[in-house]
């Protein structure tokens, strides 16, 4: 069989067992690659059996999301089964008093991490593991599952894969979505222990794994360079992307956000562990000493969740009349507000996080102003792209400097128009899932 082909209609499809903690209605960005894998693989031959969390409270919910899946679960196509209990005693005290939760301060998002690292290991779900295991006896039981696909974070999705890879002998697929022992911005080891421990996790689910991919390419570098024992050959770039389809939705809805007399500037998405909107902030301060007229012009969109801390930075630098905090959107509302906007812009600290938002602002054809490491992959892509900004994250003159020059652009009416369509039409999610499905079958012939 091809497997570069769609499925024939009518063809049998195989069964993957795919493991992921986070999935719709969970919202942000962490569920939006496993989704859309799950969305085009049976078109590619395969039915996937989604073992996931129950629907507690997280930071954002999409019911939207789910709903795209709802003619592939109504045909068959795709099961979802969630496990009774999540094993997280502060989510269901959330869940039992109706809660969404909050995303916490900065400061306390990286005290929260570093408690619960040096306690739990490989992460907080490591609690989820024996429920997620008790689901999937239940699955192998009712169905002929022919291989299993984990994504991560969180890393205990691996352990789990690895469990039932032992018992049931069934081929997995490892999926980095972003990399686990040698991430330092993401994982935090109280003492040598700790990280040689989680290094003896990830080696043995390695080395388990019948493939493995990963979201960028310098994650396979640090994966290569980490584990010698693998070749460049097992491991395999399956980037994040945007899907057309969502695209295409957005811009039946996308002039009810436009404000052509407004200088908009847009960031979609939350501010994690390493990332902040403070020098952004300050560009912008600063670029409006420079040019006066910015202040009347800009309105910077923050179409996500915006803590109440960095509202309270703006308003001390005399930025509130131009922040808008949007809240978090249904996905498809939240592209057709980048599709009105005349400039994205996103932030990293580091060479080692993929930003799924990067790929789907790709997919909008919008200029990006991307604060980004210098010779980062991320910075690489930008140029590439064709209409991409870069300044280095923490420098504020430069981030005012390139703001300056966007805005210079949007007033002479000549924003970048053109961007590489080859390029962009390599992150479409219907393409980069066929490669996961190629890998699946891959797999099944080296059993």
């Amino acid at each position: 069989m091809n497997t570069d082909q769609p499925q024939p209609t009518g063809a049998p499809l195989l069964n993957v067992l795919v493991i992921a903690y986070y999935f719709p209605p969970m919202g942000l960005s962490g569920v939006q690659r496993t989704l859309k894998f799950v969305k085009y693989l049976p078109e590619f031959g395969w039915r996937p059996i989604v073992l996931t969390a129950d629907e507690t409270p997280y930071y954002a919910h999409d019911e939207s999301l789910l709903e795209e899946l709802s003619p592939l679960i109504e045909s068959g196509q795709v099961r979802i089964v969630r496990t009774a209990e999540s094993g997280a005693p502060a989510t269901r005290v959330a869940k039992k008093e109706g809660k969404v939760l909050k995303l916490p301060k900065a400061w306390y998002q990286r005290l929260r991490s570093k408690v619960i690292q040096t306690v739990l290991q490989p992460d907080s779900r490591i609690k989820w593991k024996k429920f997620a295991l008790a689901e999937a006896e239940k699955i192998f039981a009712e169905e002929q599952i022919d291989a299993i696909f984990s994504t991560a974070p969180p890393y205990t999705d691996f352990l789990i894969a690895n469990e039932l890879r032992k018992k049931h002998d069934v081929p997995y697929l490892m999926d980095y979505r972003d990399a686990w022992v040698a991430n330092p911005v993401l994982n935090f080891y109280a003492t040598p222990f700790h990280k040689a421990y989680a290094s003896k996790l990830e080696d043995m689910c390695l080395r388990g794994s019948s493939a493995i991919t990963v979201a960028s390419r310098r994650m396979k570098e640090v994966v290569l360079a980490r584990y010698n024992f693998l070749s460049h050959e097992e491991v395999t770039i399956v980037t994040h992307g945007y899907d057309v389809e969502d695209i295409a939705a957005a811009w039946e809805i996308a002039d009810k956000y436009r404000k052509p007399e407004k200088f908009l500037v847009t960031y979609g998405g939350a501010f994690y562990v390493g990332r902040t909107p403070q020098p952004m902030f300050d560009a912008v301060r600063l670029a409006m000493s420079i040019e006066p007229r910015l202040k009347d012009d800009l309105e910077l969109v923050f179409a996500g969740i915006l803590q109440k801390e960095y509202l309270r930075s703006a308003d001390k630098i005399g930025l509130t009349q131009n922040i808008v905090s949007t809240g978090y959107l249904p996905h498809r509302e939240n592209i057709a507000l980048l599709l009105a906007s005349d400039v994205l812009w996103m932030t990293m600290s580091d060479d080692l996080s993929a930003p799924g938002k990067l790929y789907e602002y790709f997919g909008t054809g919008r200029p990006i102003l991307g604060l980004v490491p210098r010779q980062s992959v991320a910075e690489k892509l930008l140029v590439e792209y064709g209409a991409g900004v870069v300044a280095e994250p923490r420098n504020v003159k430069q981030i005012a400097d390139a703001l300056l020059g966007l805005y210079r652009q949007w007033k002479s009416k000549s924003l970048p128009q053109e961007v590489n369509i080859p390029f962009v039409r390599s992150f479409n999610r219907r393409e980069l899932t066929k490669e996961i499905a190629r890998q699946l079958r891959l797999m099944l012939r080296t059993q």
